[in-house]
């Protein structure tokens, strides 16, 4: 009598929650498949999506620099090699690049193009301000 207690209380649980238990089937379903399809692609293939996913981030990481380094005039040195710490801490694959002069030659122009988009946001801010 108790296992038909068990089994009802058990098919009870799963009838009221039933959506939710598929959702979360789903989910793992979904996340093993993305993990095997990233676990599966070459090196070359990972630094780049390491490389697109960075490029996306530089922007944040030299707002942040700028940000911490507020008070210091002539700091542009120090905040660049904090943006491409944090990127490197970030993106750990992207220290087995073969070419890591390629590679920071790369930040180094892409930290250009997001202080170029900062120096344009800030002027905008400062024209809304005034």
């Amino acid at each position: 009598m108790n296992i038909l207690n068990g089994l009802k209380n058990f098919l009870e649980i799963i009838e009221a929650n039933w959506t939710t238990i598929m959702v979360i089937i789903g989910l793992i379903i979904g996340i093993v498949q993305k993990t095997k399809k990233y676990l599966g692609k070459s090196k070359e293939e990972k630094i780049a999506i390491a490389k697109a996913q960075a490029k996306e981030t530089i922007l944040k990481l030299v707002s942040d620099a700028e940000e911490d380094y507020i008070e210091w005039n002539k700091a542009g040195t120090i905040k660049r090699s904090q943006v491409i710490a944090d990127i490197f801490t970030d993106y750990p694959i992207l220290s087995k690049v073969v070419d890591q002069e390629a590679l920071i030659k790369w930040i180094d122009d892409e930290i250009d193009k997001a202080l170029v988009t900062l120096r344009q946001v800030i002027e905008i801010s400062d024209d809304e301000i005034e």
